[in-house]
């Protein structure tokens, strides 16, 4: 025969089952905190995700409705905050704004529409001689004395050295003296025999 168990009393079983249930509540509280913790961390990289490339940049936008052909100035120009991920190399940042003030636009904007480089007409720079060192009236030009620089076309004359005649000025005497970083002249090169 098998031995009899002897029956529990009532207080004993309640007494299991109620720490049965604060165990199984103390578990489910940690288990709960810690997939709340998981989830804010997950969260929070995505919230990081989705917001790249949406910081904030400065560009230069016309502050007013500029029609086509108009030279800018620095009252017709502003500067907007304009995400990132829009802001190309053909954007122009408030650090070059200079460069365009003065040039002439080749198409109508609006006011707030952002300013971009290949908007603008390009003044084509000249490259011309100028004098690397102190150069002495009755010496030879050479290569060596020579350096190149790009000048606009409004400040140049006929009398400038442009680079494509660098090979009719080397070797002319010099009837004038030039001074380092001088413009190399005619006038100042003695005329061809």
């Amino acid at each position: 025969m098998s031995p009899l168990v002897p029956p529990q009393p009532q207080q004993a079983k309640t007494a299991n089952l109620a720490g049965a249930l604060s165990m199984g509540l103390v578990i489910g509280l940690i288990l709960s905190c810690l997939g709340s913790g998981v989830g804010f961390v997950f969260a929070r990289r995505a919230a990081v995700e989705a917001r790249k490339g949406w910081n904030l940049v400065p560009v230069v936008v016309a502050a007013v409705d500029i029609t086509e052909g108009t030279s800018v100035t620095f009252e017709m120009i502003s500067q907007r905050a304009t995400p990132e991920q829009f802001v190309t190399s053909s954007v122009i940042k408030p650090d070059r704004a200079s460069y365009i003030v003065n040039q002439k636009i080749l198409v109508p904007v609006q006011a707030g529409d952002p300013l971009l480089w290949s908007q603008f007409e390009t003044r084509k720079q000249e490259q011309v001689l100028f004098a690397k060192d102190d150069l002495k009236t009755g010496s030879a030009l050479s290569e060596s004395d020579l350096e190149e620089r790009s000048m606009g076309p409004e400040l140049l004359t006929l009398s400038w050295v442009r680079t494509k005649d660098r090979p009719k000025a080397v070797g002319k005497k010099l009837i004038a003296p030039f001074g380092k970083g001088d413009p190399i002249l005619w006038t100042h090169l003695e005329a061809a025999p």
